[in-house]
């Protein structure tokens, strides 16, 4: 590693009185910009730097650029600049690391995908000089011996090489336990979200609404394994017939949407109407619904969607799996229901759609709890911990 790196400096545009304030170059590392998790989180994370940080975009697989309009709309000062390689690994991502790293100088880098290949462009950015690396850890680990064993290594590869490994929930830290000897995680840092502004434009969109207008369920998820979408179905197809004035709409695309539109019709349920696929009026789509609804696996790490939708002031229900349970604060902010409980399911969807009172006491509930997932808090977590 050579001696003596020092991160490039960039200055902002002064006026005669203002004073010079230096801007510290952060990379943020993503390997496809999907709509995803991940992505997600680093586009409120880039979008809320606070002062004084000037954000940069590795875009380590240029094969997927959905999001790319999302980052490219950034308010970011100096505009946001986005670096897309095609799809490397082992020795090549290393020395790409090391080149851009020596031509950016980022004072620090943050890697969003927990993987092996993010070990390459580690040993890269380190190599080229930055002392500074974290990885955030957004999944729960396997719990079958093997799996664990794998992340473990991994953990240990990315420690080695000086990268601090962040969780974003205690579910996640309690999923890698035990730790073998000399491993170590940061503090966790919760996702978080705009809440100010998705509330602002649900809000206007909910005033909008007719008084006649449909009652919807929404799910906001990637279509993938992780997910359990199929549960959500079949509890609401459940009780469709007795609710004719609801309807299901499930938002997001992946490797799943054949096998869920095929079970949706097998339920007598319209796909056309129930999948939305990916969309990015997130707020707007929340101001329209009257329940969230979040059917998962014990595999979820965190799910931003869940604050959105407190933050939108919707009544939340969601798999009672541990980092929902968290993240909904012990079920004190929104309802916990057994995971993959058709039946349990079933039987709270329908209680809720026929009672505006029980809608409206769980939605202040989530109300309450919104601001503690505020972004800018999360910001400021991840560049003190960068910082140091």
């Amino acid at each position: 590693m050579a001696d003596g790196y020092r991160p490039a400096i960039k200055m902002r545009p002064m006026s005669k009185n203002s004073v010079k304030r230096p801007l510290v170059p952060i990379l943020h590392v993503l390997s496809g910009l999907h709509t995803a998790g991940i992505e997600q989180l680093a586009l409120q994370l880039i979008g809320h730097s606070p002062e004084g940080f000037s954000p940069q975009l590795l875009n380590t697989d240029a094969a997927h650029q959905e999001l790319r309009p999302a980052f490219q709309a950034l308010a970011t000062e100096p505009p946001l600049a986005i670096t897309d390689w095609h799809r490397c690994d082992g020795p090549a991502l290393a020395w790409r690391s090391f080149r851009l790293c020596r031509q950016q100088r980022p004072a620090a880098v943050l890697i969003y995908p927990f993987n092996r290949p993010m070990l390459w462009l580690a040993l890269g950015a380190r190599l080229a000089g930055v002392r500074r690396l974290a990885v955030a850890v957004q999944n729960t680990a396997p719990q079958e011996r093997r799996g664990l064993a794998s992340w473990h290594r991994l953990l240990r590869w990315f420690q080695r090489l000086g990268v601090v490994p962040v969780p974003c929930t205690q579910a996640i830290v309690r999923s890698l336990q035990p730790l073998p000897p000399g491993l170590k995680l940061a503090a966790p840092i919760a996702n978080g979200c705009d809440v100010a502004a998705v509330a602002q434009r649900a809000a206007a969109v909910r005033q909008g609404r007719p008084i006649d207008d449909v009652k919807r369920v929404l799910m906001v998820a990637r279509l993938e394994g992780i997910k359990d979408q199929a549960t959500l179905l079949r509890a609401f197809a459940a009780v469709a017939p007795q609710r004719p004035q609801w309807q299901l709409q499930l938002v997001g695309e992946g490797p799943e949407r054949a096998a869920l539109e095929a079970l949706a019709m097998a339920l007598g349920l319209d796909p056309a109407t129930v999948f939305l696929g990916r969309r990015s009026d997130i707020p707007e789509l929340l101001g329209q619904a009257d329940l969230f609804a979040f059917s998962t696996t014990a595999a979820e790490g965190f799910g931003i969607v869940l604050i959105e939708a407190m933050a939108a002031g919707l009544p939340v229900v969601a798999s009672d799996v541990a980092a929902c349970r968290e993240v909904l604060c012990e079920g004190a902010a929104g309802e916990l229901l057994p995971p993959a409980d058709v039946q349990a399911w079933s039987a709270r969807l329908d209680e809720l759609m026929g009672s505006a009172e029980a809608r409206d006491a769980l939605a202040r509930r989530a109300l309450a709890a919104a601001p503690g997932y505020d972004i800018r808090s999360t910001a400021r977590q991840w560049l003190e911990l960068l910082g140091r």
